[in-house]
């Protein structure tokens, strides 16, 4: 059975709205010092993602970074579908070929933090299109390496223009300090997650942090 706690999460989650313990809608400030009716002036121009965003407030900032993350795909998603026909799991297989090849399944996923499957079926789908191609490894046959051809770096280098104006359509929305600020608390979040995560990340060459104490 949930606890008071985890029922008002599920409520927030599930209805949009910010609750305390006993599940009771809340006003006043927030973790961030903002009130319920600045966050609603604030995503006013959100349209039907505004639900969506305000759920739980400020204090559910990683489900922000979620949403946000979400809603950068579904971009990418239309750009990459009007210029090169690929999906976004097709670019990311495709991009990191073009840069670095050859590649099996396992690298292309732990270096994207994706599923390997999703890596899988990009590849194969990108293979029928002749951008990419299947050799086999001398070292591990169970894991064939991957090559991008004359095709697909052609195609990669046609795409790779409309990427970096899309990412300089969002920067240029910030100010440099606001950039700065932005990269610094993006690196405090993705740092703790990574120490969190322990093992895990240090199986893919990511370092957990550790704390040492200066000796007396």
């Amino acid at each position: 059975m949930a606890s008071p706690t985890q029922s008002a999460i599920f409520r927030v989650e599930g209805a949009g709205g910010r609750a305390d313990a006993g599940g009771r809608n809340v006003m006043g400030k927030n973790a961030a010092g903002a009130t319920d009716s600045d966050d609603r002036k604030g995503a006013e121009g959100l349209g039907r993602v505004a639900t969506a965003w305000l759920v739980g407030g400020r204090d559910f900032l990683p489900y922000r970074v979620t949403l946000l993350a979400r809603l950068l795909d579904r971009c990418t998603t239309r750009l990459l579908s009007d210029s090169s026909g690929l999906s976004v799991a097709e670019w990311r297989v495709l991009a990191q070929l073009a840069m670095a090849s050859p590649a099996s399944v396992r690298q292309l996923a732990d270096q994207a933090w994706v599923d390997r499957a999703e890596v899988s079926r990009a590849a194969a789908s990108l293979e029928r299109r002749g951008l990419v191609e299947r050799r086999e490894n001398s070292k591990d046959r169970r894991s064939p390496l991957l090559f991008c051809t004359e095709e697909g770096r052609a195609l990669a280098r046609r795409v790779i223009p409309s990427r970096l104006q899309f990412h300089k359509s969002l920067t240029d929305l910030l100010t440099p300090d606001q950039v700065g600020q932005l990269e610094a608390a993006l690196l405090t979040l993705a740092q703790h997650c990574v120490d969190e995560l322990g093992v895990e990340a240090a199986s893919v060459g990511v370092q957990p942090r550790v704390e040492t104490k200066a000796s007396g």
